[in-house]
C-alpha cells in the first residue's frame, strides 16, 4: 500500500487500529510478527574479526616461509616468522579496541521513550515495542521513532535532513497525496530518525525497524566491501613475487642437481634460499607505520577505525561530500531583505514571534538572531502554521495588528498592492531565488476587534505587504579553504544535496565547487545505468534534489574511473559510506553513519579531510619506500645466493645471517624509513592514477639496478677471498658484513624517488639515526661480541671489513645517485614538454 495516497482512515482500517489504539495483548502479538523497532548496520562476525589480520597473500607467504623453515629443521626461523605474524595480529586487535571505544563513548546510552495510544488510554513505551497499528503522539522538539501516516496535524513541522539532506524544515499535514511522490515531497508522512521542530500531531505507525525508511538505506549498506586498492596492489606486487620466487627455486634446484649436489642438500639450499626472498619485516612494519598514522590523525580530530581508510585516503582523486552539517552549519541564517516602503523587514518578521516561549523552529531562530538587542514586542495570542493559508502570525493587542510570515505568492495574492508593487516585489522575489535562497514574506493587518481564533477567520482580510527575507544554510568558514586546498591537490570535490536546483547552485558558487549551470544535475536527470551514468556525471561537480539511493548510484558510478571518498553524517549517507573506498563521517551525525564511516570527524570540519589526505599522502609514500627497501634487499639476496651457485662458490652467506639480514638490519631502519616526513609539495601534486602500480618503472628499475649492484659486488668479494684461498666462515664474514653494509646505505637512498642522498639530510629524521645506531651496535656484537659463535663468525683482519664495507657502499650510493640524477633528467624533460 502506498500510504500517503491513502485516506487516515483507509489506513487505520488497513491496519486494524483505531484512533484509540492497538489493545497491549494486540501488540504484544504484533511485536513478535514484526520484531524490535530497531536497525544497524550487519556486524562482522567474531571470527571474522579474529581473522582479519591473518588474511592477504602477504601473510600466507609468510606462514608458508615458516613451514618450509621447519621441514628445513631450522625451528628457530619458524618461530621468529610465526612471532612476527602474531605480533601484527596484537598490534591490529589493539588499536581496532582503542578506536571501537571512543565509538561507543559517541553513542547515545538511552533508549527512546515514546507517546503512544493503546487500550484507549495515553502510554509512554519504549520505542524499540512500537509495531504497526499503534498511534503515535508527536511533540516538539522530539525524534520520530518509526514512519508513521499523519492522522491530526497542528503546526507540524519537521527536519528531514538527516534522511534527505534538504535543510530546510517540512510542514506537515494530514491530506491525501496524489500521484507519485519523493520522499521529499510526502508532506503527510513523517519518517524514523527525523525531528519534529514545532508543532504537534497523531500519527498511525506503518513501518518499524529494517522496513522503515531509514531501515531501507541501511540495507543499501549491507553489499560487498570495497577492496583496498593499496591492499590490492601490494598482494599483486607479492603475488608476482611468489610467482617469481618459484620459477628460480625450480631453475635453482635444477642447476643443483646438473652440479652433482646430493638431492637432499640442494632441497635444503632453494628451501633457504626461498625464505631469504620474503621479507619477513614488512607486515609488522606496515601495521606500526599505520596504526602511528591513526593516532597522528587521532590527535587533529580524525578518528580512523579502519586500516583500508588510511591505506586509501592518501589515493584519493575525488571526495563527494553532503552538504547539510558538513559543508554548511545546517543552521539558517539571514543573508538578504527588500523592503516594499521604509519599515524594517526584519523587525515586523519578529513580531510574528513570541520570544517569551521556547524557539525551536530554525526559521524562527533565525529571525531572532538577527534582531540583536531590538525591543520586541508583546504578543497576546501566536497563531501556527496554516497550510491552506501557507502563512502563520501573531496579534499584538497594543499594536491592534496581526504580523505575518509565510510563503511569498500565498502573502502577494492576499496583499493590497497595485500591479507596479506587485511587479515590483515579484522581481525582488526572483531575484532571491535564482540565488537559491529560501524567501518568506513578511506582512501586517490592522484589527480593532476581537482577533479571531485562527487564520482561517482572515483569509478574505486583505494585508499590508511589508518584504521579503532572504535565508540560506550557513557555510563553514573553513570549507570554501579546504575545496581550495583539495583542489590544489588535483582531488574533485563533488557536492551532493537534497536541496533545489537554484540552491544547491548558488552554494556550489560560493564554495568554487561550479560557475556554470552545466556542472550542476538534479536527481531526476540521473541514468539508471551505471555506465551511462558514470559518463553523465564526469564533469559534474553539483548534485541537487538527490536521494538516498541516487547518492548511492553516484558513487557506484564514480568508482568506475576514480579512488572516492564520501563524507556524511545522516543515515541518507550510510550506503555511500559503506561503500566508498573511504567513508568520512561526521562525529556529530546519527550513530548508524558513525559505524558506517572508515574515518569519524570528531570535530565535523570537512578542513580535516585535507588533512587526512596528506597524512594518507605520506603513508602511502612510506609504503613504497619501505617495500623498494626490503624487495631490493631480498632481490640482491636471492642474486647473490643463484649467482654463487651458477659460478661454482661456496654460498656467501648461511641461513640465520640471511634472517638476521631481513629481521634485525632492515627492520631497524625499515621502521624509520616508514616515518620519514613527507617531501615538499606532496599536496600540490595530482594523486596517483588509479591503475598505476604500487611501484613505478622508476623504482623498479632503480631496485634492480641496486639488487644487482649488491649481487656483484658481493660475489666479486668471494671471488677474490676464494683465489686467496681464504676459508668458507671467512668468506661468509666478509660477504655478511658487506651486505648488511649494503642495506643501511640502501635505506637511505630509499629516503627520496628524486633526491639525492645527501639532500635527504636537509629534512632531518632522527629516527633512521637511531634505528641506524641501533643496527650497528647489534652487528658489532654479531661481529666482535657474544654472538660470534652463533653466527659462525671468522677473525677477518678489520681493515679488510672496513675496504670491503667501502666499496660497497660506494657502489650502491654512486648506482642509485646515477639513476636519480638520470630520472631527475627525463621528469623535467617530460614537464617542458607538457
Amino acid at each position: 500500500m502506498i500510504w500517503y495516497q491513502q485516506t487516515p482512515q483507509a489506513i487505520l482500517k488497513e491496519l486494524e487500529t483505531s484512533e484509540a489504539g492497538l489493545s497491549s495483548s494486540e501488540a504484544q502479538a504484533r511485536l513478535k510478527t514484526y520484531g524490535p523497532n530497531e536497525l544497524s548496520l550487519k556486524k562482522e562476525p567474531l571470527w571474522k574479526v579474529i581473522v582479519e589480520p591473518f588474511r592477504g597473500v602477504f601473510v600466507a607467504v609468510l606462514v608458508a616461509a615458516a613451514f618450509v623453515s621447519l621441514i628445513s629443521h631450522e625451528p628457530l626461523e619458524a618461530v621468529i616468522i610465526s612471532v612476527i605474524i602474531l605480533v601484527g595480529a596484537v598490534i591490529f586487535y589493539v588499536q581496532q579496541y582503542a578506536t571501537n571505544r571512543v565509538l561507543r563513548s559517541l553513542k547515545k546510552t538511552s533508549v527512546q521513550q515514546v507517546a503512544v495510544q493503546r487500550d484507549g488510554s495515553l502510554q509512554t513505551i519504549s520505542a524499540l515495542d512500537l509495531v504497526p497499528g499503534d498511534i503515535l503522539l508527536l511533540a516538539e522538539g522530539e525524534r520520530v521513532p518509526a514512519d508513521a501516516r499523519i492522522v491530526q496535524a497542528e503546526g507540524l513541522q519537521v527536519d528531514e535532513s538527516a534522511l534527505t539532506g534538504e535543510s530546510v524544515p517540512v510542514h506537515k499535514h494530514n491530506s491525501v497525496l496524489t500521484n507519485k511522490k519523493q520522499m521529499y515531497e510526502q508532506d503527510n508522512m513523517v519518517f524514523q530518525g527525523t525531528y519534529v521542530v514545532s508543532g504537534g500531531g497523531q500519527a498511525v505507525v506503518v513501518e518499524t525497524g529494517s522496513k522503515t525508511a531509514f531501515g531501507k538505506i541501511a540495507q543499501l549498506a549491507g553489499g560487498d566491501k570495497t577492496v583496498s586498492p593499496v591492499q590490492v596492489k601490494i598482494d599483486h606486487l607479492i603475488s608476482l613475487m611468489v610467482k617469481a620466487i618459484g620459477v628460480l627455486a625450480l631453475v635453482v634446484f635444477a642447476l643443483s642437481l646438473a652440479r652433482g649436489i646430493p638431492t637432499s642438500e640442494a632441497l635444503r639450499f632453494v628451501l633457504s634460499l626461498s625464505v631469504s626472498a620474503v621479507p619477513e619485516g614488512l607486515p609488522v612494519a606496515l601495521t606500526v607505520i599505520i596504526v602511528l598514522g591513526m593516532r597522528r590523525m587521532a590527535k587533529h580530530k580524525a578518528l580512523v577505525h579502519s586500516f583500508k581508510a588510511i591505506e586509501d585516503i592518501g589515493l584519493v582523486t575525488t571526495i563527494a561530500t553532503d552538504k547539510t552539517g558538513t559543508l554548511t552549519k545546517n543552521k539558517l541564517t539571514i543573508v538578504d531583505s527588500w523592503s516594499i516602503g521604509k519599515e524594517q523587514v526584519t523587525t515586523i518578521a519578529g513580531m510574528t514571534l513570541d520570544v517569551s516561549q521556547r524557539v525551536t523552529d530554525p526559521l524562527d531562530q533565525a529571525i531572532i538572531d538577527s534582531m540583536k538587542a531590538e525591543s520586541h514586542t508583546t504578543v497576546n495570542q501566536v497563531y501556527p502554521f496554516d497550510n491552506a493559508l501557507r502563512m502563520s502570525g501573531a496579534y499584538s493587542q497594543s499594536r491592534q495588528t496581526i504580523f505575518f510570515k509565510g510563503a511569498p505568492e500565498h502573502i502577494l495574492s492576499h496583499s493590497t498592492l497595485s500591479d507596479a508593487k506587485r511587479s515590483q516585489a515579484e522581481s525582488a522575489l526572483h531575484s532571491f531565488a535564482s540565488k537559491g535562497y529560501r524567501v518568506i514574506a513578511v506582512a501586517k493587518h490592522k484589527f480593532a476587534g476581537k482577533p479571531p481564533k485562527n487564520l482561517t477567520g482572515l483569509k478574505n482580510q486583505k494585508l499590508d505587504f511589508i518584504g521579503f527575507l532572504a535565508l540560506a544554510d550557513e557555510l563553514r568558514e573553513e570549507s570554501s579553504d579546504a575545496i581550495k586546498a583539495a583542489q590544489a591537490a588535483g582531488i574533485s570535490v563533488r557536492m551532493i544535496t537534497g536541496d533545489h536546483y537554484e540552491t544547491a547552485f548558488n552554494i556550489g558558487k560560493k564554495l568554487g565547487l561550479a560557475t556554470h549551470p552545466d556542472q550542476v544535475i538534479q536527481g531526476t536527470e540521473l541514468p539508471k545505468e551505471v555506465h551511462a551514468l558514470a559518463q553523465t556525471i564526469k564533469t559534474k561537480t553539483v548534485f541537487a534534489r538527490i536521494l538516498p539511493e541516487d547518492k548511492f548510484r553516484v558513487l557506484q558510478a564514480l568508482k568506475q574511473t576514480e579512488i572516492t571518498a564520501m563524507t556524511g553524517d545522516g543515515v541518507n549517507d550510510v550506503p555511500a559510506l559503506t561503500n566508498a573506498h573511504v567513508g568520512i563521517a561526521m562525529g556529530s551525525g546519527s550513530d548508524i553513519a558513525r559505524d558506517a564511516g572508515g574515518i569519524v570527524l570528531l570535530d565535523d570540519n570537512f578542513a580535516t579531510i585535507v588533512n587526512a589526505i596528506a597524512e594518507g599522502r605520506k603513508i602511502f609514500a612510506n609504503i613504497r619506500r619501505m617495500l623498494f627497501y626490503l624487495l631490493a634487499t631480498s632481490m640482491g639476496e636471492m642474486l647473490t645466493m643463484i649467482g654463487a651457485l651458477l659460478l661454482g662458490f661456496p654460498l656467501p652467506i648461511t641461513a640465520i645471517q640471511i634472517l638476521w639480514i631481513n629481521l634485525v638490519t632492515d627492520t631497524a631502519l625499515v621502521l624509520p624509513l616508514g616515518l620519514e616526513q613527507a617531501e615538499d609539495g606532496t599536496m600540490q601534486k595530482p594523486p596517483r592514477r588509479p591503475n598505476e602500480p604500487l611501484l613505478n618503472r622508476i623504482l623498479l628499475s632503480r631496485l634492480a639496478l641496486v639488487a644487482l649492484t649488491m649481487a656483484i659486488v658481493t660475489l666479486s668479494i668471494v671471488a677474490v677471498l676464494k683465489g686467496q684461498g681464504q676459508t668458507t666462515e671467512y668468506i661468509q664474514t666478509v660477504a655478511f658484513m658487506a651486505l648488511v653494509v649494503a642495506q643501511w646505505t640502501n635505506a637511505f637512498n630509499a629516503r627520496s624517488e628524486y633526491g639525492s642522498l645527501l639532500s635527504g639530510w636537509r629534512r632531518l629524521n632522527i629516527g633512521m639515526l637511531v634505528g641506524l645506531l641501533v643496527g650497528f651496535s647489534l652487528q658489532m656484537l654479531v661481529m666482535f661480541g657474544p654472538l660470534q659463535t652463533v653466527f659462525a663468525i671468522a677473525d677477518v683482519p678489520l681493515e679488510v671489513l672496513l675496504t670491503t664495507s667501502g666499496i660497497m657502499l660506494v657502489a650502491i650510493a654512486g648506482v642509485a645517485e646515477v639513476h636519480k640524477f638520470v630520472s631527475r633528467l627525463i621528469r623535467d624533460a617530460g614537464h617542458q614538454s607538457g
